[in-house]
């Protein structure tokens, strides 16, 4: 009886240590590219920074509690600018790769869409120039280990 009754908890161990080995974790990075300028000069230029900060909002909102944990949001480098750059990284966890391509595409929905909200705020359409350069907010979704 006593044999059979650790046989069962160490079953139970086995199978709690499997199910958090079957989980499919990683991390995204999640970069924004803009044209910033200076506050005064440039006044209503898309901020790449603005964009990430709407992109937090809407990953908030499309992603499972418990699914992700944001880990960086940068961007910009100085007081009296607007960001040319904005930075996410987050870590993804879930329970199968089927699972865990649906976050990557969940959040990368959300961060075109905090792009696409930052350009249309600022009345801002893909192609635009500012400078020679573009104006829109551009996004980059890099998968880390």
């Amino acid at each position: 009886m006593r044999k059979a009754l650790r046989s069962l908890v160490f079953a139970g161990l086995a199978a709690a240590s499997l199910s958090a080995f079957a989980q499919q974790t990683g991390g995204l990075r999640v970069d924004f590219l803009g044209p910033g300028g200076h506050s005064s000069g440039n006044y209503g230029r898309t901020s790449a920074l603005h964009a990430a900060a709407r992109s937090v909002i809407l990953m908030q909102q499309a992603l499972p509690a418990g699914s992700y944990r944001f880990t960086n949001l940068t961007g910009g480098n100085s007081v009296n600018s607007i960001a040319s750059d904005g930075l996410i990284e987050m870590r993804l966890t879930a329970a199968n790769a089927s699972a865990y391509q649906s976050l990557v595409t969940a959040a990368t929905n959300a961060a075109n869409a905090g792009a696409a909200a930052e350009n249309a705020f600022r009345n801002v359409k893909v192609g635009d120039l500012t400078s020679g350069a573009p104006a829109w907010i551009r996004v980059e979704v890099t998968p880390q280990p």
